[in-house]
């Protein structure tokens, strides 16, 4: 066989690869931008809902879904050889969407308090790619699937000391400082929702409130307070007048919007006609939410540079520093205009 057909045949496998192998990521990115839709939107936090469904959202289940995604892009980057041989416009197009998400989860380009919460570093994602994808048969058998949600609670807790024969993988310890961020974005808008929108409700994380019920968790409670003091000193040297709290969660929705372009294209490529709806999560913000107001109004949208069509880089936004080029003999499965965020 020559070279060309060998590259042919190649191919023709390297696309079923891709074809079986988007369904895994499909299903993470999915569950993921929906879980973040429910975190970012306002609805959510309504002091009814809270009632009958509690108030916030669990840690654990939170990293799981991320970790889910991060094995889901393993995966299908492992299977295909790193898309050797593929080509086609969508296939370009999931090769750029998947580092414009990569480099969403890891950009330092953001000045402002409000864009560098959740920022992972490159190492912890590599870690957890490798911890929670397993590895079932041998040779040509070989398969790879994430990590399923009884296994990782089994791998997730630190072991205590002297359990020496526990197999936990301690998952915990990278995902904990995710959490943490996680969980200010959460407490921060119930502050902010529960000062403007339901003023005259009982805010369901309110700071006293949380105090009484963390009492004898030390390590819980001392961050309680360092983050109440944090939220006082940006109030005083950082923010604008008329800021009620910094919610720092604009890194969080344009991640949102760009696991939704990836689910809708997931679901192109992978044939299997997923149709379940996927939710964008709103990019206006209150200025008395933000740390840099962008204008004199009351609202300003956050920059993000997906498909939708509703969403603005705005005049000074610039995400061209992580838009790969397009093949000539490609054409792309959306085409769409972007600009290097400064």
């Amino acid at each position: 066989m020559s070279g060309w057909n060998e590259q042919r045949v190649e191919a023709r496998k390297n696309r079923k690869m891709l074809a079986r192998y988007s369904v895994p990521l499909l299903i993470a990115s999915w569950d993921l931008a929906n879980w973040l839709y429910d975190i970012l939107e306002n609805k959510y936090y309504e002091p009814t809902r809270c009632l009958a469904y509690g108030e916030g959202w669990s840690n654990d289940f939170t990293s799981f879904l991320f970790g889910q995604y991060f094995s889901g892009v393993h995966i299908i980057r492992e299977m295909t050889q790193y898309f050797a041989h593929i080509r086609g416009g969508r296939a370009e197009e999931l090769k750029r969407l998947l580092w414009k998400i990569q480099d969403e989860f890891t950009s330092m380009h953001y000045a402002g308090r409000e864009d560098r919460e959740m920022r992972w570093v490159e190492y912890h994602i590599l870690a957890v790619q490798e911890l929670m994808t397993v590895a079932e048969g041998e040779g040509k058998s070989r398969v790879l699937r994430p990590m399923g949600w009884v296994e990782f609670r089994k791998n997730y807790a630190i072991r205590e000391p002297g359990a020496e024969k526990s197999d936990s993988m301690e998952l915990q310890r990278i995902f904990k400082a995710y959490e943490d961020d996680f969980q200010r974005i959460v407490y921060r808008r119930f502050r902010y929702l529960y000062s403007t929108q339901w003023a005259s409700s009982t805010n369901p994380q309110g700071f006293e409130k949380r105090k009484k019920e963390l009492k004898g968790n030390e390590d819980a409670l001392k961050r309680l307070i360092e983050e109440n003091e944090q939220i006082e000193r940006e109030l005083r040297e950082d923010a604008d007048p008329g800021t009620l709290v910094v919610i720092p969660d604009h890194r969080v929705r344009r991640i949102q919007h760009l696991l939704v372009d990836l689910v809708q294209l997931l679901d192109q490529e992978s044939g299997m006609k997923f149709d379940r709806p996927v939710r964008r999560c709103t990019m206006e913000v209150d200025k008395r939410a933000l740390a840099h107001g962008a204008s004199k109004g009351a609202g300003y949208s956050v920059l993000c540079d997906c498909s939708d069509p509703h969403c603005t880089t705005g005049g000074k936004g610039d995400f061209g520093h992580r838009d790969l080029p397009m093949s000539v003999a490609t054409r792309p499965w959306k085409r769409r205009a972007t600009f290097l965020y400064e």
